[in-house]
């Protein structure tokens, strides 16, 4: 394994963010539609099996099994739900009551980034690690549904992109959040370290898409959104909570 992919997982692994979750939206998006091929090249493909990209997988997900602790499962835990109240640690804000426009108009690119990771699980068709290597536990439910990419880790990405183009003043504790959105599934083991990588490029690659698309440019011309970023900007950084424990 690379010092450098080591420590880059013990660091998420050990700053998992504690926030509070809520149902995500279940309705279909309209009218917003991305373009799946180029995104399924920056994603790439699951690494072979035996390779050593799968080994340094296996290596970071038993080390994780052996030393997590409740803390962090339970860190985990709060970030089952794909949730973008979950950002509002890092802009100062509670996001439910001052950016109701913002969450609503983000709701629908966000919806067709999992439709889009969704497509592309269905075609590299990666079991999850438990399911290939019985000693590993999940410390949250264990899903039916394949592994590569993570589709946890793309939503958070996209979702963390997007806001940082909403408040650029916030990017870097915006991605903070997004990055252990992804982490917490391989803290739990429902994912290997490969498959948030995968997921990190696509939600990246999704939201520089969707800030292209006339749908972005009509929402972020609104004028309830304009008024709540001026909100969501008035925070000052000094106000600002910890990101990390």
């Amino acid at each position: 394994m690379t010092i450098e992919r080591s420590a880059l997982w013990g660091a998420l692994a050990v700053g998992l963010l504690v926030a509070a979750a809520q149902p995500a939206a279940q309705a279909q998006s309209a009218g917003v539609r991305l373009n799946l091929p180029p995104l399924e090249r920056v994603t790439g493909q699951p690494p072979a099996p035996g390779s050593s990209v799968v080994r340094d997988d296996l290596a970071v997900l038993r080390w994780l099994q052996q030393n997590r602790t409740p803390e962090l499962v339970a860190d985990a835990w709060l970030l089952l739900d794909r949730n973008l109240a979950l950002f509002s640690r890092a802009l100062g804000v509670d996001l439910s009551k001052t950016a109701p426009a913002t969450l609503a108009g983000l709701r629908p690119f966000l919806l067709e980034v999992d439709a889009a990771s969704s497509q592309l699980k269905l075609q590299a068709r990666r079991p999850r690690p438990y399911l290939s290597h019985p000693d590993l536990v999940p410390c949250l439910p264990r899903e039916s549904g394949f592994s590569f990419p993570s589709g946890h880790s793309t939503w958070y990405a996209a979702a963390a992109e997007l806001l940082s183009a909403l408040v650029p003043e916030r990017r870097e504790r915006l991605l903070q959040v997004g990055s252990h959105g992804g982490a917490s599934r391989v803290m739990c083991g429902l994912h290997y370290p490969s498959d948030v990588e995968a997921g990190q490029r696509l939600g990246r690659a999704a939201a520089a898409q969707i800030q292209q698309l006339p749908e972005w440019q009509a929402f972020i011309a609104n004028p309830a959104v304009q008024a709540e970023l001026q909100a969501m900007k008035a925070t000052p950084p000094t106000a600002l909570p910890l990101l990390m424990r």
